[in-house]
């Protein structure tokens, strides 16, 4: 009876999904030989090349050291480089190598077939529905957590 009222709420509908979600993207981003917080990172240096760590760390909403552990993980895999900016020698700059550009090309595929599991059978105006819906419950948790 408590397992149905779970599955039957709103929260129980949310873990459900993401645990799905979750299940179905670690085994093939553990294809890729990339670590899932690394992701974001990736993603974000394949559309915006020669971010500091403390930009990428402002724009995924993540800390500092956080984005520093992941770029020595990239490194050492050899998906990014640092390179110290032309301007100011202080700032250390972030770069995807040739390897890390095509896991990126890799990730944004499978991003799209994502994308499209995610959203069959549904019209147009249900998927607008559903996004907004998802962006209030977000936000609902944001001012939630102030």
């Amino acid at each position: 009876m408590l397992d149905e009222l779970i599955r039957d709420s709103v929260q129980g509908c949310l873990m459900d999904v993401s645990h799905k979600f979750f299940l179905k993207n670690f085994e093939r981003v553990s294809k890729l030989e990339v670590h899932p917080g690394q992701i974001p990172i990736i993603r974000l240096l394949g559309s915006i090349e020669g971010l500091s760590q403390k930009e990428i760390a402002g724009k995924l909403n993540i800390k500092p050291p956080t984005v520093n552990v992941s770029v020595q993980r990239m490194e050492k895999a050899g998906l990014a480089y640092r390179r110290a900016d032309k301007k100011d020698q202080r700032i250390t700059r972030i770069y995807l190598t040739d390897k890390g550009k095509e896991i990126n090309e890799r990730i944004a595929a499978m991003m799209e077939e994502n994308e499209s599991i995610i959203t069959a059978n549904f019209t147009e105006s249900e998927l607008c529905l559903l996004k907004r819906m998802l962006r209030q419950v977000s936000k609902n948790l944001e001012d939630a957590s102030r």
